[in-house]
């Protein structure tokens, strides 16, 4: 297609950025079905001064003042929307569950499992509660109580982490309770449960009272978001692909630390990096966090200058601690974090499905088996962001199991307004897009818009509405890893009174541009550049008529960066041979400035 017959046929839109809205987040609209996360190894460098793994339910007495009861054995939550079995350590030994979800929907819930015994700390001042845990949470509170004569009661409230959110499965939670009934000749905690509705499931196992260490620095968390906050959505997204001309020359980084020992941290450093597939650092920062008590918290958010533009390709951004006492931290394993995004010719996604390893990919599912009411038009709905004005001409799904062939999706794009309003007119949509055994092989479908869409700067939803046809299922992957702002993914359901949900997620539904790396610029920015000899047989001449610090890519047919150089000066000798006869793009640019041309290799 030519370049006029695509401006010829491209619409153009306007949008505008995402508004305020508060959405209603409805327990039984989300799939609490999760994928498993490994568990952090336990620290073997700390005494562990009490353990219980469950196997003997007379080591724990409850209580209540409902008469709804904890349980300890093996099986998960048995409501309707209750989850599990926790995978914990020795979960095939028994573990407590109290299923909130299975109790009753507007029933008063208030119920703690309790240690039957009085444990003795007297020889112990600093001491840690760690335990494996598995819980969503949908409004019910949580507290982990603590007494030294198992009558008066100290409480705190934890696993605040918000509505139809889960811990992974499991999660090593770790408290400090040296204030509470460190040093005591009988110390006694319990986990308490309330709510005044159905929650889903707490489950806990592999609990463990260890001594607290000298030097323990914690990394909490890091982040990585292109765009910064977008007060509509919530915070900001961490979108995992971006077309390379959707990147400008920073991205938002930033860390939560804590010192969890007795002693002081000094000189503790940040030190943020940002590497290609290669290793390579790209891009760096330091922040100087200087001396950190017992119990200082620290949350650092910055702005990181990368390349510009950031060659395509896979970047992993490394967040690690350092000070004088790191030599003798008791668990290394936690002092780093890292984050994950790729530099892209074509692709935005806000999943970071096959970016993120394995190991660390966190995945759950939606569909049009997830709702008895609702079988056809579930629409999902992830946030997109456009910074510079691009043509898109598609999106892309990725399929959970339990998807069949014969079920179908219609691809659409919104205007942020209009969703709002009820998602009435669409700015571009697909033709139907049925399910084919060849799409359940490769776990993807691709939906091409009826006619390209040119976006102009501003926030988008991209649109998947699934159909069920045939009894034949549709469900969408949706990558739970990261944490998202609560409106970047949405759910919006046709036969409900309110249609729309927040998911808080980044579901597998992905928009498609024309590819920014071979697209030749009609107006570009860096003048005097010219190839010779073209066509070639392999090698050619890159000439520039101001001499500067150049860098020479060139991309194939697909996209692919098959061949980059750096040179000095006025001119550089470009070899492709060996590579397949074809039509390349040559871009050449100073860091602020572009050139792209095609070369033909005979």
């Amino acid at each position: 297609m030519t370049a006029l017959a695509t401006v010829l046929i491209t619409a153009t839109t306007m949008a505008q950025g995402p508004s305020v809205r508060a959405l209603t987040v409805k327990k039984d609209k989300m799939d609490p079905s999760l994928a498993v996360r490994h568990l952090p190894e336990r620290n073997a460098n700390r005494e562990v001064i009490w353990s219980n793994d469950f196997s003997n339910p007379g080591d724990w007495t409850m209580g209540t003042t409902t008469n709804h009861y904890w349980t300890i054995g093996t099986e998960g939550g048995q409501g309707a929307y209750s989850i599990g079995p926790i995978n914990s350590t020795t979960a095939e030994n028994g573990f407590a569950i109290y299923d909130s979800d299975n109790i009753g929907a507007d029933v008063h819930q208030n119920t703690w499992i309790q240690v039957a015994n009085p444990i003795d700390l007297s020889a112990h001042a600093l001491v840690v509660l760690q335990f494996e845990q598995y819980y969503r949470e949908f409004q019910g509170e949580c507290f982990l109580e603590t007494s030294t004569d198992g009558v008066n009661w100290n409480s705190q409230q934890i696993n605040d982490i918000g509505g139809n959110v889960s811990t992974p499965n499991p999660q090593l939670a770790f408290f400090n309770l040296s204030s509470q009934i460190g040093g005591a000749d009988e110390a006694y905690f319990r986990f308490r449960y309330e709510s005044n509705r159905a929650d889903y499931s707490w489950m806990i196992d592999d609990i463990e009272i260890i001594s607290l260490p000298e030097f323990d620095l914690i990394m909490n968390y890091g982040f990585l978001a292109q765009f910064g906050d977008q007060p509509g959505l919530g915070g900001a997204t961490e979108y995992h692909r971006l077309p390379q001309n959707q990147l400008g020359n920073t991205v938002q980084v930033g860390a939560g630390v804590t010192n969890y020992g007795f002693g002081d941290q000094t000189n503790v450093q940040l030190h943020i990096s940002l590497q290609d597939s290669d290793g390579t650092e790209v891009a760096s920062e330091t922040v100087d966090l200087g001396t950190m008590a017992n119990g200082d918290e620290v949350d650092t958010d910055l702005w990181m200058t990368i390349p510009s533009p950031l060659p395509a390709g896979n970047y992993a951004c490394h967040f690690t601690l350092s000070s004088d006492n790191i030599g003798d931290d008791a668990s290394p394993g936690n002092n780093a974090a890292v984050r994950y995004m790729a530099s892209t010719g074509e692709w935005y996604t806000m999943d970071g499905i096959d970016l993120i390893p394995d190991d660390d990919l966190l995945l759950t599912s939606l569909g049009t088996n997830s709702f008895t009411d609702n079988t056809t038009d579930v629409r999902l709905l992830v946030y997109y962001e456009v910074h510079t004005t691009t043509t898109f001409t598609g999106a892309e799904i990725y399929m959970a199991s339990g998807t069949q062939a014969g079920s179908y999706f219609i691809a659409g794009v919104y205007d942020t307004t209009d969703v709002w309003n009820e998602m009435n007119s669409p700015l571009v949509e697909s033709d139907i897009r049925i399910i084919e055994d060849a799409d359940l092989t490769t776990g993807r479908a691709y939906a091409e818009f009826l006619t390209p869409l040119t976006l102009q700067p501003g926030g988008y939803f991209v649109v998947a509405s699934m159909y069920q046809e045939g009894g034949s299922n549709l469900r969408i992957l949706d990558d739970i890893t990261v944490p998202q702002p609560s409106a970047a993914s949405l759910l919006w359901l046709p036969n409900d009174d309110t249609h729309l949900y927040t998911n808080g997620t980044a579901s597998a539904v992905r928009l498609k541009s024309e590819n920014v790396l071979t697209a030749v610029q009609e107006n570009p920015t860096l003048e005097g550049v010219t190839l010779f000899p073209n066509p070639t047989n392999g090698a050619f001449e890159v000439q520039v008529t101001k001499a500067g610090n150049m860098t020479v890519e060139v991309f194939n047919t697909l996209g692919a960066l098959v061949k980059t150089r750096q040179f000095n000066g006025t001119t550089a000798r470009i070899d492709l041979t060996g590579e397949a006869a074809g039509v390349y793009t040559v871009r050449v640019g100073d860091g602020n400035n572009f050139n792209m041309q095609r070369v033909t290799v005979k």
